[in-house]
């Protein structure tokens, strides 16, 4: 039986609102990138989880629209029934997963982290992330490759493990020049973009990288 979020996790744990990579840190990552590349008007944030970087960015970019995806119902409810009693308008929240996320929209940031590792499909969904970029808009995501399967074969406890079986069997792995292949653009790396190149989570096993889409 595969790992699923609802069951297994938001139903089943008493969760918090941190972010499962880079924590703390991750908020102020995307802050950053934002004086790289300009402040969006809209962002989409798929496999939002708590949503901790919408809940840290919404009150001081107020002109910027969250759009924020994940899979597990509860996670979602959970999320608007927070931004409604802190009155965040510019946040959005929906039930929907890749690879096939259903979104008719186009956003001028599509910021993908920690979730890769659970999509059977990984390339299509990275195509799929992608198509929801705006022309002259820019995807941000991380992704599973050769070293985060050692991580979880060799590293982690029997939990983690079941929940990255499919990064721990190989079977939706990626690479920086593969992203590259499949999207027709060079990657960037993102950690390094922000400024946390040397961060204990920015190792060789949790890639982050960047594409710009042309206008």
């Amino acid at each position: 039986m595969s790992f699923d979020w609802e069951r297994d996790f938001y139903a089943a744990t008493d969760w918090d609102r941190g972010a499962y990579l880079g924590g703390e840190a991750m908020p102020g990552h995307l802050e950053r990138f934002f004086e790289r590349v300009g402040v969006p008007e809209s962002v989409a944030d798929v496999g939002c989880g708590p949503a901790l970087v919408p809940f840290e960015l919404a009150p001081g970019s107020p002109d910027t629209d969250f759009y924020c995806y994940d899979v597990a119902p509860s996670v979602v409810e959970a999320n608007r029934e927070r931004a409604a009693e802190e009155g965040l308008d510019n946040l959005h929240f929906s039930v929907a997963g890749l690879p096939d996320l259903g979104v008719d929209s186009e956003f001028d940031l599509v910021y993908c982290m920690a979730t890769l590792y659970f999509v059977a499909d990984a390339e299509r969904a990275v195509t799929e992330l992608y198509e929801l970029v705006a022309p002259g808009g820019t995807l941000v995501c991380n992704y599973p490759n050769r070293y985060t399967k050692v991580w979880v074969n060799e590293d982690t406890d029997d939990t983690r493990r079941a929940a990255f079986e499919l990064v721990g069997r190989g079977e939706n792995l990626l690479s920086y020049d593969w992203i590259g292949e499949l999207l027709g653009r060079t990657p960037r790396s993102y950690w390094s973009a922000v400024g946390a190149g040397d961060a204990d989570y920015a190792r060789r096993s949790s890639p982050a990288v960047y594409v710009t889409k042309p206008e």
